[in-house]
């Protein structure tokens, strides 16, 4: 699929930016760091070797640039991809509104 059909199908706008995120299977289990390429209000890219797979799912937790507000939330992987740029696709579950509305206002400050 090319890179414009791909951004055809994305339903919310995205920002190229690097936030990093951290993933955990639930309290108490092992952790996960990376860094996104870009974020959109309805999920993120996370350029990595290490991939999870597709529909795995995790919380997640980031704090966008500027903001005072910790994004805290469920996330599944909805694209995994390998060869060149290797990286995973997540889709954010479960955004609050408070949450939904400092996204919305991060990308719309871009």
């Amino acid at each position: 699929m090319s890179q414009q059909q791909n951004q055809e199908r994305r339903s919310s706008p995205r920002r190229s930016i690097t936030v990093s995120m951290q993933l955990k299977e639930g309290p108490g289990l092992g952790e996960l760091f990376f860094d996104s390429s870009d974020i959109s209000g309805g999920g993120a890219f996370l350029p990595s070797d290490l991939l999870l797979k597709e529909g795995d799912t995790f919380w997640i937790s980031f704090t966008l640039p500027g903001a005072q507000l910790a994004i805290n939330t469920r996330g599944r992987v909805v694209r995994v991809q390998r060869g060149e740029r290797p990286g995973m696709g997540i889709k954010f579950l479960d955004l609050t509104p408070a949450e939904k509305a400092a996204l919305e206002a991060f990308l719309a400050g871009s």
